[in-house]
């Protein structure tokens, strides 16, 4: 799947003011709060995980799951392709053993808490980074055939949230963590 992205540093303000349009916009049922932590693994093979490839691992309130994304040519907005498999329950210290034997090191982590909405096909994180600070991430996974749908969703939003005027951050957290990149 195709991961597009639009990601916008936010003030504590901003933040209270987008978290209530959200609230009104969204049934409860679509809204989750969690916390994650995301282990980035860098690779002696690959000099291109963790510059145009991530490998993490993410460990939330709803399950822990290996993530590699790979960058695509960018456009307006950040593309991934992106691949997830979920980790059974308690065997997370066996993946991170078994990725270090295959000659991954640990990098940076990454720990947020996150609320999330399920707002026309599109997930709209708000994300409280610890070290970097308050973002807003408009996100949707589509196939190929429908990248130019989900850049117009995604505009939709943005402009409901009145934020289509900020600026889109490309930087993935643990690139401006990595760069201590603190706004």
């Amino acid at each position: 799947m195709i991961e597009i992205e639009a990601k916008i540093a936010v003030s504590e303000e901003e933040k209270l003011r987008v978290v209530e349009k959200l609230r009104r916009m969204c049934p409860p049922e679509r809204v989750r709060e969690s916390e994650e932590e995301d282990l980035f693994f860098a690779s002696p093979y690959d000099p291109s995980i963790g510059v145009d490839k991530t490998l993490k691992l993410r460990r939330s309130n709803e399950g822990a799951k290996l993530i590699f994304k790979s960058k695509r040519t960018q456009g307006r907005l950040k593309e991934n392709l992106e691949v997830e498999v979920r980790i059974k329950e308690g065997d997370e210290d066996d993946l991170i053993r078994l990725l270090k034997l295959l000659g991954f090191r640990e990098g940076v982590v990454v720990k947020k808490k996150r609320l999330s909405f399920c707002i026309n096909g599109c997930t709209v994180n708000v994300d409280d980074v610890r070290g970097l600070g308050s973002f807003l991430e408009v996100e949707v996974l589509v196939n190929e055939d429908e990248v130019c749908d989900a850049y117009d969703r995604i505009a939709g939003i943005l402009s409901a949230l009145e934020l289509s005027n900020k600026k889109l951050m490309f930087k993935s957290y643990a690139e401006m963590m990595a760069t201590q990149e603190v706004r």
